[in-house]
């Protein structure tokens, strides 16, 4: 249970901005003005050691961050240049200290809590007008491999802005029941599927709430609650 309420403390701090959208000003590929854009760019704080797994079994270990923008691997070269992983569609997972982030769907999804088989997974989503872009942006180039794993320069379309624009964007935080590499909406009936054991407690609990689907910290909670009463 002290494991449970740490992480609905922890949880209930950190997403409780599960979406948003505004302009940023962008100018000669650099955003010049839009703080929470740049603060929502990248899933980790700072580049840091994280290892990965592969779907065939390697594993590597280098300093690199997740981007929300992009959802790909992000590295960076000995000249400062930010780079993305060639063989991204392998990637079944990433972890750095206590974060996991498993990809699914082409995307990478934290993992908030687990029994094991079953999870309470986070995305993160960042979008920018494409249509705004049109025409802004070229193509890509080829670069040496870093620390055993090839990587090729991603050029974000932002970064091929040449002149000043101001652009539309959307930043959005969900959370789904992740189960065998497929997403599951968080409902009721997803819940007893994957809970048998616990569902008289989740069909008191839906009738007794209101729960909110935009409520991020409602559902972590009540989804660490089926979890430790499973145990």
């Amino acid at each position: 249970m002290k494991r449970v309420a740490i992480l609905i403390i922890f949880s209930l701090f950190c997403f409780t901005v599960h979406a948003q959208s505004g302009y940023i000003k962008v100018s000669k590929g650099k955003v010049v003005e839009g703080d929470f854009f740049k603060s929502k760019i990248f899933m980790l704080k700072n580049f840091t050691n994280a290892v990965v797994k592969f779907s065939n079994g390697e594993v590597y270990e280098a300093k690199m961050n997740i981007s929300a923008l992009s959802q790909t691997l992000r590295f960076i070269n000995p000249s400062g240049d930010t780079l993305a992983a060639v063989d991204e569609k392998m990637i079944s997972s990433v972890s750095s200290g206590r974060l996991l982030f498993f990809k699914v769907n082409n995307q990478y999804v934290q993992i908030l809590n687990t029994d094991g088989e079953t999870s309470l997974g986070l995305t993160r989503n960042l979008n920018i007008g494409a249509e705004s872009l049109a025409g802004a942006y070229g193509g890509k180039n080829e670069v040496s491999s870093i620390q055993k794993i090839e990587v090729f320069d991603y050029e974000k379309k932002i970064e091929k802005v040449v002149s000043d624009a101001t652009l539309f964007f959307d930043y959005r935080e969900n959370l789904f029941i992740v189960h065998k590499g497929k997403l599951f909406l968080f409902t009721k009936r997803n819940l007893q599927k994957f809970y048998p054991k616990q569902k008289a407690f989740i069909e008191e609990f839906y009738s007794t709430h209101s729960v909110n689907q935009n409520n991020n910290a409602e559902i972590i909670s009540l989804y660490s609650q089926i979890v430790s009463y499973n145990r």
